[in-house]
């Protein structure tokens, strides 16, 4: 994503998710709507579209890379991440 490796389950330090329990999504920069999908695909994908939040993309030298796959990809571990740091997180393979 950045040139760095990052430890497996572990988001990019260029994401970060806030989630919230009002069932909308934004961004900071404004207007990311792939990113904002993309964590609306991973909330659901996780059993927990009744959820919102914010997402905080950093730019510049050390933020997200330009590869639309490589961002979809940390957005959904930092929204899986966030998750877990709240206690709602099921495992993927889940019952």
């Amino acid at each position: 994503m950045n040139g760095r490796s990052q430890p497996a389950g572990r988001p990019s330090p260029a994401v970060r998710f806030i989630p919230s329990d009002i069932p909308v999504l934004t961004s900071t920069p404004a207007r990311a709507d792939d990113a904002v999908r993309a964590a609306g695909r991973a909330l659901a994908r996780l059993g927990r579209s009744h959820l919102g939040g914010h997402l905080v993309l950093m730019t510049g030298r050390d933020g997200l890379s330009d590869d639309r796959t490589a961002r979809e990809v940390a957005v959904a571990r930092a929204v899986e991440h966030a998750l877990r740091r709240r206690g709602e997180h099921r495992p993927l393979t889940g019952t």
